[in-house]
């Protein structure tokens, strides 16, 4: 249900201190639930220059089970059901759809970007629709009124057609970023249930905010559907600037970093996680220049999400 008198600040969600107080205590022991069965996905961002035939051959070729789709130049020149018939020629099915990740013309007011958004994820066939929150300082004005106006106005759209739209927690370069709207994951969280939205969880996101990866799962684990799997790994000095962490620092291959993804992915096995995991892959990370280089990392990538399920506890996922 749509919360009552959106927006008005959207109400300045009240902080719940019981689950930051569970988050703080929280870590990665083993966890009794049901037997987890995960899917592995192949963010097309992480080979955004690619035509997306090649993209799709590359990841059922790698042995993903799906993607999720960046809209790019070509989705928007193809459309939905184009790109949807080709995922079903490479046996793919298409997860989810993100926005551009590039800037693009006509793709900056939220009043058009979340119904071209669901547009799109219907004619493709794509169970969630991810955003991430606005970068605004407030949700009863401007940027932040127009992003609540147009999420609610597609949740209405959406009702009875089995998509949903998922909130994706924010990367964090500045300091000045802290300040926006949404940006803590207990308020993000708290925001997710006014509206009954689900999370996308992306690790390395969550390793720029003050949550350690293990507060992070706990605040969203029970409104999880998606996990953006990266690994963050601090560049050399003469790089390491802000305006570059997105290829250089964030989203680098899984085990090449600080983050205890190992721990993580055996907690949502224990867990019962039944989501996409979805590799998000820095083009860099990846030597997109080079398509043997981006065909051997993929490989590796999958077999250490592999290898780590098969190690896990509960020895019960299968990606």
């Amino acid at each position: 249900m749509i919360a009552e008198g959106l927006p008005t600040e959207a109400r300045v969600f009240p902080i719940s201190k019981s689950k930051i107080e569970m988050a703080r205590s929280g870590d990665f022991r083993p966890s009794q639930h049901r037997k987890a069965s995960m899917q592995l996905s192949l963010s097309t961002g992480c080979i955004y220059i690619y035509p997306l035939r090649s993209i799709f051959s590359i990841a059922s070729e790698s042995d993903f089970a799906g993607v999720e789709l960046v809209v790019g130049p070509e989705v928007e020149l193809r459309g939905g059901r184009y790109v949807r018939r080709l995922a079903e020629s490479y046996g793919l099915s298409i997860f989810s759809l993100h926005p551009p990740i590039l800037p693009s013309p006509g793709w900056s007011d939220y009043r058009t970007i979340v119904p071209r958004l669901i547009d799109l994820a219907l004619e493709a066939g794509a169970g969630y629709v991810v955003l991430h929150p606005p970068n605004a300082r407030s949700l009863a004005d401007g940027r932040g009124r127009s992003y609540v106006e147009a999420l609610t106005e597609g949740l209405q759209r959406i009702e009875g057609t089995g998509l949903r739209i998922a909130l994706e927690n924010r990367a964090f370069f500045f300091p000045r970023d802290r300040d926006y709207v949404l940006s803590d994951l207990q308020e993000l969280r708290t925001f997710a249930d006014e509206l009954d939205l689900p999370l996308v969880l992306d690790t390395s996101h969550a390793a720029t905010s003050r949550y350690s990866l293990a507060e992070a799962y706990h605040v969203f684990a029970d409104r999880l559907v998606n996990v953006h799997l990266s690994d963050l790994r601090p560049p050399p000095w003469p790089l390491s600037t802000p305006h570059l962490h997105t290829y250089l620092k964030h989203h680098q291959i899984p085990g090449n970093g600080q983050l205890p993804l190992a721990d993580f992915l055996g907690r949502l096995a224990a867990d019962g996680y039944c989501g996409p995991i979805t590799l998000e892959i820095s083009p860099v990370a990846l030597c997109i220049w080079w398509p043997p280089s981006v065909k051997s990392r993929l490989a590796r990538c999958v077999a250490y999400v592999r290898r780590t399920l098969r190690t896990s506890p509960s020895q019960s996922a299968s990606p």
